[in-house]
């Protein structure tokens, strides 16, 4: 190997040797202090270099003894090798082992502008103004553990920086590769980040990795005209991760490499020139000149004439563009000669740029010899130089004089060519003056050398011929010293503490943008702080001339100055221009010092063993003297089961693993504080609490066989349990026993001391009783108050004989009449006692049964006997009552009764017979539909397949479809509204009666239903009713109007809703299985009323309905999810199903074809879903669930969102759905401070389903007060937080839940701002169908309380104030249309509400009423007085015209007059009046029950009048002067003339719009819902 690669080695084996001394160097510090103090310290220093010496030279020698002998002769070797240290030197492996420690020594003279060379033995090598050090050899790495923990940051350096040149092609696109850039740290456990630095206000042109160092464009440059961008400068920064963190930058330039991306320019716009016609070849016609805004070879331009028009005739030098004319003229003057010139960059054919090229059109005119252009006298041919601070705008630059070689006209035109480029004058740089043939040049903007550096001028001269002479003029612009050095954005240095003098702190960097080097060459000089550092006039790089202290001073404001190298140009001081900058130097600290912990112990005395996992326990805290020292903490000893841990930085100790008291009660953990060098230690004892976490156990599995049906008095069983927290088992174990199940507790007991007793009988026996009762028992620790336990007690039953057996034939029996007596059906039966208690069964007729029984029945052994001959006519069935007994002992014996059902024979003849059927078509859309059967009056009725069914005349009906073997009807899909009379023969034949026929008529009524009235329907669930009796008429009914209970159920609606009976349907009637009857109906006014409405008012008048129709009603407004965890286990809501396909309810001589709508339950809780915008809003387009609402209607779907009250009304709004979790959101701005302001919960007392949950909020002296009661039990929540005031608006929020309810004000989630209580006995849900009721109720809620035993009981006292912004379930309620409301004032428009909504005070309020009062007293009295001035209140009396009739008195025009009214009257016209339903009156107006629009309405009553044979001729005006007596037609006041008295009805008003409201409601209907009234004494009336 070469020497050289030898002497790399050792230096690099140094290098290493100086790391490891470096890093055992710290346990003699003392020592080397004492050296210093004494003055010692040079010469221990020199021992350390003679050391260095004699180790390179040992190892340039390639000797392992040379290298021993080094060691012995190095005197100061025994200070840092000990005796006993083995030294040894791979020579190959440049490895250098060490059994022991090394101390190192720090050069005595680093070189003062390198980084490393503070930490190395070895002067670093310059490389312009870096510094490249000796890197360590990866081979070569003798590690420790601690050692780079122990060592003190360094700072990086980027060693490569004088050698960056990068380079970028302009129009490159972003993200551009420039250029990599690196920097080294001596320290190798560090990361060292890049950034660039640059003014805020800075666009990025570049961007840097901060990892890789990797720079690309952000830009794209363009080095041409206008931006000039030819160069930037770029600085880097360089930082480490160390403490403190540190950083070094580098400067560099980046070229902008120009690329032909421009095509030549041409001087001038066009060229139009002459030649004379005597002008011979080779002579020059004129000059093109062009120019190009790239750089070097990329603006050489060339020129070439194209080969088109005339180009035979001229030539051109390429490079020069000089013209020369090739061939003769031969044109005559005047005419031209044109040609084509291009001006394009020559280019390296192996180059991939494309060739930039311009043309310009050249006009060549041949004129006479005789005419000679004019010419130049003395031209300027040399340059001419100017600096660039030339300011001499008045004095001329060049003067030019032209002849104009015209006899007698001497006169000559200048023109200065305005050329395309700056450089030929396109910026106006230049101006000139002419004066007569003299024309001078001048100065007309600014110089700038950086920007331009030479001009080309073109000077035309033209004469009276038109004949033009050219010459150029060039101006050179010459640099001086006009620009003042500038720094780069680096603005800060950081120095270690303690370092030695020399060390580099910062470079620096200014620039100065003149063009030249004359002018931009910067030098650096301090300002200030001159005896602490020094800077390099040359590099910038300053570095320290002491040592410093950061406990004396932190950071240093040092001030550099930048100076150019000439004078400067902007100041006549012959000084040269300075820029100056103030850079913040900080003296960064070095760790120095040890942490301390702030106790040498930390106790935490009480920690339960169940707290959770990251539960905080305690905080250590070391202090550290060094503000940059990081502490790290950890845990070193007695973490046993790794339960703990400990926050690295903060010294957070939390729990790690779950703990156990009964395991490890006392942890003693010994914390470290280590700041990387320094350590030191506490002790945290932690003692674990005992806490309640174990749950009793039972000590056996319980289980006890009694006999059933007894009580006992004493003990059954004796149940036992332990607490496991309690280790002794002797001990008092504090544990209550009680029965789990609330329906167990009624059956058995348990006391404290775990004996159960039997509180009453248990039972065996099917249906109620079970052969094994499980019993859950329940255990809780700590007297009740801990934690619980449950078991399983088994009680087995032993069987007595305490049942009677009952017959289980299948029934009815059926025994066909006309039939000779004999055996009808043998007997059987069954016991739900065991087999030795049951059979064999003896059977008997019982003794009880009457006559006729025991005369036609009789049983033998098993066997029931007919002893007569019966007729089906005569009784159709039998209820036979037989004793029956068993053989158990004691004997059991029981009556069953045996239904027995006599068949029947056709031996009746059948007579003619009529029915009716009703039919609701949903919507129009029923498909073919069985409606009923053809009805014939018939005794017997098993007589089906003997008779015939057909159309009578044979014609079918075109709406209808009859089965001629059964006799159904089939109506046929699209049938329209209307009446139908249908007509049959049915013809019938049996064994018994001959075959005949007889007619049968069906009238079938069709109603067609809109959707509207099924979403808007009431529903009653009426109890033990089938749904035949229901929708039939009792035949035994003498009464030619006898009603079905469904009509009169319709006449009651009718009547309780104030409405017409046709304005209500009963459409939907259907059996459940438990034999209740549910029933949908709707009612109308102009609108359909809401379910809200109907549903309160039938709840109010509940007892009333049910004495009308002598039935019991279950349920109002039916609801699957009103019993609990009947349908769910939690959240329950209905939902209306509603189908087209209608059903049938056929009973002999009325059927009901009804609408299939019934409620489902669904076991969720979801938010309701509106479709449509209310109160006309309008759908957004595009846009789901958005409206776009009227002013004043604020809510999601344009909802009214608030209602006032005036301590005396109410409003009902739709129920809610039991839910999990509930949600009530609502404002309130009450008046005063008591008031009910919501009840929700019946509105009467029904016995057959009494449920008692209720929700009540209300104002109690100001306090919010919510009372709950879920079924078992009020919970009441006083609000005692928060008083609120009169006048202001508050927010009240109540949360439903299963084991909780909430009440907040305001959104206040402080302890303080929420009441909570918890829900008594075992109910979990709010289960109410009735409407919700806002600022009072109509319901004496005392007796309802009374009869429900509420412990509880709501105020009646009404709500005064303003509520709005009622949302539950995220569903926002229409505040302002109630479906009933009393004294309301729908968006709080009132004085009294919006003063309430605003604040204002009541006071002030009273005061603007009187106020009010007054001006209209004193405006009535102005009135009066006016009016009996002017005599208006006497009546025109003196009038004696005998024409002139007073109509202000009742009758006036009728009786008072003499006029004969007689001559209107019209013939009476009497038509015999049936009995019809409802629906037939408003059916029969017209076929197809269509309802007109108003003008054809009009033009049928027209029709009508006109069609009348005793009506007058229309003309005869005269006779319609007056109204009244002797008017066929009656008063004019009514709209039924021409009409019969089946017209009278204005149903169809309503279907006019919204604009014949008032009148639909004057004609018969009720009245809008805000004009209702509700008597609380007599129930609802208007």
């Amino acid at each position: 190997m070469s020497p050289q690669h030898f002497q790399s080695q050792s230096e690099t084996q140094i290098y290493h040797l100086q790391q490891y001394r470096q890093t055992y160097q710290r346990p003699r510090k003392h020592l080397c202090r004492k050296l210093h103090k004494y003055h010692t310290i040079a010469f221990a220093l020199a021992l350390v270099n003679l050391h260095t010496v004699a180790l390179v030279s040992a190892y340039i020698g390639g000797s392992d003894a040379a290298l021993a002998k080094s060691h012995r002769d190095d005197p100061f070797s025994a200070f840092y090798t000990p005796a006993a240290t083995n030294v040894s030197i791979d020579a190959h492996n440049s490895t250098y082992v060490s059994n022991n420690l090394i101390r190192q020594r720090r050069s005595p003279n680093p070189a003062p502008d390198s980084v490393s060379s503070l930490y190395s033995a070895l002067p670093a090598a310059r490389t312009g103004n870096s510094a490249i050090y000796f890197s360590r050899s990866s081979s070569s790495a003798v590690t420790h553990e601690n050692a780079k923990q122990y060592r003190d940051n360094r700072k990086p350096a980027f060693k490569k920086c004088a050698s960056y040149k990068p380079s970028v092609r302009e129009e490159e696109p972003e993200n551009t590769f420039v250029i990599m850039v690196q920097a080294e740290d001596p320290d190798s456990d560090q990361e060292i980040k890049y950034s660039l630095v640059q003014s805020a206000t800075e666009r990025s042109k570049f961007h840097i990795d901060p990892k890789s160092g990797v720079i690309v464009t952000t830009h794209r440059f363009d080095r041409d005209e206008p931006t000039y961008e030819k160069m930037v400068y770029v600085t880097v920064q360089a930082t480490d991760n160390g403490n403190p963190q540190l950083d070094d930058v580098c400067t560099f330039k980046v070229v902008i490499e120009d690329v032909n991306d421009n095509a030549p320019v041409f001087n001038k716009a066009r060229y139009d020139e002459s030649i004379s016609e005597d002008k011979q070849p080779d002579a020059i016609v004129m000059r093109i000149s062009a120019s190009d805004l790239d750089d070097g070879n990329n603006s050489i331009i060339e020129y070439e004439i194209l080969p088109v028009r005339d180009h035979l005739y001229f030539k051109i030098d390429k490079a020069a563009g000089i013209i020369y004319l090739n061939r003769p003229i031969d044109k005559r003057p005047g005419q031209y000669y044109t040609i084509t010139v291009n001006a394009y960059n020559p280019t390296n054919p192996m180059s991939l740029e494309s060739k930039q090229e311009s043309q310009i059109e050249v006009r060549i005119r041949v004129v006479e010899s005789s005419k000679k252009p004019p010419s130049f006298v003395d031209p300027i041919e040399d340059p001419i130089y100017l600096k660039e601070d030339y300011r001499n705008y008045s004095t001329p630059i060049a003067t030019l004089r032209a002849v104009s070689n015209v006899p007698d006209k001497p006169e000559v035109i200048f023109e200065l060519v305005t050329g395309r480029t700056e450089q030929t004058n396109s910026k106006k740089t230049f101006v000139f003056n002419q004066t007569g043939t003299t024309v001078t040049i001048g100065l007309g903007k600014i110089l700038d050398y950086e920007s331009v550096t030479e001009y080309t001028l073109t000077m035309i001269a033209r004469n009276t011929y038109d004949l033009v002479a050219e010459h150029v003029i060039k101006i050179k612009v010459v640099d001086v010293n006009d620009n003042i050095p500038y720094f780069t954005e680096v603005n800060k240095g950081t120095l270690l503490e303690n370092e030695l003098p020399g060390t580099p702190v910062m470079q620096v960097r200014a620039f100065d943008m003149d063009g030249t080097e004359a002018n931009n060459i910067v030098s650096f000089e301090l300002a200030d702080n001159r005896e602490y550092f020094k800077i390099d006039p040359h590099t910038g790089n300053i570095t320290a001339l002491t040592t410093f202290d950061r406990e004396e001073r932190d950071f240093y404001n040092v001030k550099v100055i930048a100076s150019d190298n000439s004078p400067s140009s902007l100041y006549n001081n012959g000084e040269p221009n300075r820029g100056q900058q103030v850079f913040r130097i900080e003296i960064a600290d070095k760790n120095d010092h040890k942490p301390h912990f702030q106790l040498a112990e930390y106790v935490h005395d009480s920690l339960p063993e169940d707290a959770n996992i990251n539960f905080i326990v305690t905080e250590v805290e070391a202090v550290d003297e060094d503000n940059t020292a990081q502490i790290v903490y950890t845990i070193e000893s007695g973490n046993v089961g790794n339960a703990f841990k400990i926050e690295k930085k903060t010294g957070q100790i939390t729990v790690n693993q779950r703990l156990d008291y009964e395991n490890i009660t006392e942890y003693v953990l010994k914390i470290r504080a280590f700041d990387g060098i320094y350590d030191d230690y506490a002790t945290v004892t932690i003692k674990i609490a005992n806490v309640n976490d174990n749950p009793p156990e039972f000590k056996e599995k319980y289980s006890i066989t009694i006999k059933e049906e007894m009580v006992y008095d004493y003990c059954i069983l004796n149940v036992e349990a332990y607490d496991p927290d309690i280790k002794d088992r002797t001990a008092d174990q504090h544990i209550k026993y009680s029965v789990v199940k609330e329906e167990q507790k009624k059956m058995i007991s348990i006391d404290n001391d775990g004996c159960v007793k039997l509180i009453q009988p248990l039972d065996r026996d099917p249906p109620d009783g079970h052969k094994s009762w499980q019993m859950l028992i329940a255990a809780v620790d700590e007297d009740g108050q801990g934690l619980k336990s449950v078991t399983h007690l088994t009680i087995d039953l032993e069987d007595i004989n305490d049942n009677a057996p009952f017959l289980v034939n299948k029934m009815p029996v059926i025994w066909q009449e006309n039939r000779n007596p004999g055996q009808v059906v043998q007997l059987q039966a069954d016991d739900y006692d065991e087999k030795q208690n049951g059979p064999p069964y003896t059977y008997g007729i019982d003794s009880e049964a009457s006559a006729d029984i025991k005369t036609k029945f009789s049983i033998d052994n098993d066997y029931l006997f007919a002893n007569v001959q019966f007729d089906r006519e005569e009784q159709k069935e039998y209820f036979i009552p037989i004793r029956i007994s068993d053989s158990g002992k004691p004997k059991q014996s029981k009556v069953s009764i045996l239904h027995l059902i006599i068949g029947d024979d056709n031996d009746n003849a059948m007579s003619e017979g009529s029915s009716r059927i009703f039919v609701y078509n949903y919507k129009g859309e029923a498909p073919d539909t069985d409606v009923g059967r053809v009805f014939v009056d018939d005794p017997d009725d098993w007589d089906l397949d003997d008779k015939e069914f057909r159309w009578k005349n044979g014609f079918p009906h075109d709406n209808f479809r009859l089965n001629p073997s059964t006799g159904m009807i089939t109506m046929l899909e699209r049938t329209q509204e209307g009446e139908y009379l249908l007509e049959f023969v049915v013809t019938e034949e049996s064994t018994f009666i001959p075959r005949h026929s007889v007619d049968a008529d069906v009238t079938v009524i069709v109603r067609e239903l809109p959707e509207e009235a099924v979403d808007k329907s009431g529903s009653i669930r009426f109890y033990n009713v089938t749904k035949e009796n229901f929708i039939s008429v009792p035949r035994d009914a003498q009464a030619d109007d006898s009603l079905s209970l469904k009509d009169r159920l319709q006449y009651s609606l009718a009547k309780l809703f104030n409405t017409s009976v046709t304005n209500v349907d009963v459409f939907t009637v259907l059996q459940n299985a438990n034999n209740t009857l549910d029933v949908r109906y709707s009612a109308h006014g102009s609108p359909y009323y809401a379910p809200e409405k109907l549903n309160g008012i039938v709840a109010q008048n509940q007892q009333k309905l049910e004495r009308e129709l002598g039935l019991q009603m279950l349920m109002v407004n039916i609801d699957e999810c009103l019993i609990e965890k009947y349908k769910c286990e939690s959240s329950c809501m209905n939902t209306l199903h509603k189908s087209n396909i209608p059903y049938m309810i056929y009973s002999n001589t009325s059927s009901f074809v009804g609408v299939t709508a019934f409620i489902e339950w669904h076991c969720v809780c979801e938010a309701r879903i509106s479709t449509y915008c209310l109160n006309g809003g309008t759908p957004r387009i595009g846009e789901n669930d958005m409206c776009d609402c009227i002013d004043g209607f604020t809510g999601p779907h344009c909802e009214l969102v608030s209602v006032g009250f005036y301590g005396n009304g109410y409003a009902f709004y739709e129920p809610i759905s039991p839910c999990e979790n509930t949600k009530i959101s609502l404002e309130i701005a009450p008046q005063t401070d008591q008031g009910l302001i919501m009840y929700l919960g019946p509105l009467n007392y029904n016995p057959l389903l009494p449920l008692t949950d209720f929700l009540s909020l209300e104002l109690v002296k100001g306090y919010p007060t919510l009372t709950v009661d879920y079924g078992t039990g009020a919970i009441r929540i006083e609000h005692r937080h928060v008083q609120l005031q009169v006048g202001k608006s508050y927010q009240l929020d109540i949360i439903l839940q299963k084991t909780s309810v909430e009440m907040v004000v305001d959104n206040c989630r402080l302890s303080t701002c929420i009441s909570l209580g918890a829900p008594q006995g075992p109910n979990e849900f709010l289960n109410v169908n009735a409407p919700l009721q806002l600022g009072g109720t109509p319901v004496d809620l005392l007796q309802l309380g009374q009869k429900l035993n509420w412990t509880y009981t709501p105020s009646r006292q009404g709500f005064f104030g303003c509520i709005r912004n009622l949302t539950i379930n995220n569903h926002t309620y229409n505040l302002g249309a109630p479906a009933i409301s009393r004294n309301i004032d729908s968006g709080c428009q009132r004085a009294v509400a919006v003063a309430v909504s605003f604040g204002i005070d009541r006071n002030f309020i009273i005061a603007i009423v009187a106020c009010i009062l007054l001006l209209l007293i004193i405006l009535l009295a102005v009135v009066v007085q006016k009016k009996q001035k002017n005599g208006w209140h006497e009546k025109d009396i003196d009038d004696i015209r005998e024409t002139i009739i007073n109509y202000e008195d009742e009758g006036g025009g009728e009786r008072d007059t003499d006029y004969d009214l007689n001559v209107l009257r019209t013939q009476p016209f009497y038509e015999e009046k049936l009995y019809k339903d409802p629906h037939t009156l408003q059916a029969m107006k017209d076929p197809n029950n269509e309802i007109p629009d108003i003008g054809g309405f009009l033009g049928d009553k027209k029709e009508n009048c006109d069609r009348e044979a005793g009506t007058y001729p229309v003309d005869d005006v005269r006779n319609y002067a007056y109204e009244g007596d002797g008017n066929s037609d009656g008063s004019l006041s009514s709209l039924a003339s021409c009409t019969d008295d089946g017209d009278l009805n204005f149903d169809y008003l309503s279907n006019f719009g919204p604009r014949f409201r008032k009148l639909a409601d004057m004609y018969g209907e009720e009245p809008s819902d805000t004009d209702s009234n509700v008597d609380d004494d007599q129930g609802w009336r208007i």
